[in-house]
This record gives C-alpha cells, structure tokens and sequence, in this order.
C-alpha cells in the first residue's frame, strides 16, 4: 500500500500510523547499542522525535524502515558519545533459543571477557561488529545503513576481527 507513494505525499496520520508499527523494532535497535530499558525507551523517543522532524527528508516510502534505522542507530551513537559509555553484552544465545545453558560463571566470565576485548575497538568498529554479528545484518545491509561503500564494511569488519584475534592471543592484555 505504502510501495507506490512518494514520501512526501504522506499524511501526517499515515506517517504517524507507519512509525507506531515499528516501534518495536526502534525499540529493539535501540536496545542492542544501549543496553539499558530506560535508555532505550528514552532513545525510541528521540527517534520519534527526529523521524517527526526530518520526515520531509524521506524521497521513497520504500526506503522507510533503512531510513528510521539509520535514526535509530545515529540517536543511541550520539546518546553513546554524550555518555562515553558502551556497552556489550551476549545475549544472541537466548534469542536462537539455543538448548544448552551455560553455567552463570561461565557466562559471567565470557561476557566479561568479550566486553574487554571489544571495548578496545573503536566506535566505528564496534558498531559494525554489533550490526552484522548481533543484528545479523549482512554487508550491504550495513554499508546502506551507514551510507557507506560495502568495501569500508568488509575492510573495517576484517580489521576489527584481526584486531580482535591479536588481542585475544595475548589473552586480551593491553597493547
């Protein structure tokens, strides 16, 4: 229904229709760089907020959800640098409902062993590893998001796993 019109013929109802059915996802995005429920709630908000604002920005009601990702991504990276604080936990095993459970030491030890590894990545990195290996978002999915050539997504990606793989051979030490 949505397909064939061009953004800017929207009505602010359908508009405001097409962003209340995502608010779950927006809220989801959110969560994964956020961490925190209130954060994210907070972020969801602000997403609305600038959706609302630049909503004459969107040329092609096809490219709706890329572009409130793009938001939603942008508003927790800002609220990240505003706070200086990231955080990363592992929680994709609950989500593949896979049957093994760990032991709370192990998991205890695991993600606090992976958050010290990927908090020596920068902020670019880091936000490229969230998004193809926690939202499992493929190259060029990444590379439209982050407007970016799918090259930079593989380079930096690669990098980062390499930097990654350095640091855990040293058993994560700094240096």
């Amino acid at each position: 229904m949505f397909r064939k019109k061009i953004a800017g013929s929207w009505t602010d109802d359908v508009f405001l229709a097409a962003l209340y059915a995502e608010e779950h996802y927006i809220y989801r995005m959110s969560y994964l760089y956020l961490k925190h429920e209130q954060e994210a709630l907070e972020n969801v908000q602000e997403v609305a907020f600038r959706a609302w604002k630049y909503r004459k920005s969107l040329q092609e009601v096809a490219y709706f959800k890329t572009w409130l990702t793009r938001i939603t991504i942008n508003a927790a990276l800002d609220h990240l640098k505003k706070y200086q604080v990231l955080v990363w936990t592992n929680d994709t095993a609950q989500d593949r409902n896979e049957p093994q459970i760990p032991s709370f030491e192990h998991v205890i030890v695991d993600q606090l062993y992976l958050t010290d590894l990927l908090e020596r990545l920068d902020v670019k990195e880091r936000s490229l590893v969230t998004l193809r290996y926690q939202a499992d978002y493929s190259f060029q999915e990444i590379a439209d998001l982050l407007d970016i050539p799918v090259s930079t997504v593989k380079s930096t990606l690669y990098r980062a796993i390499q930097k990654l793989q350095r640091r855990q051979a040293k058993g994560g030490e700094s240096g």
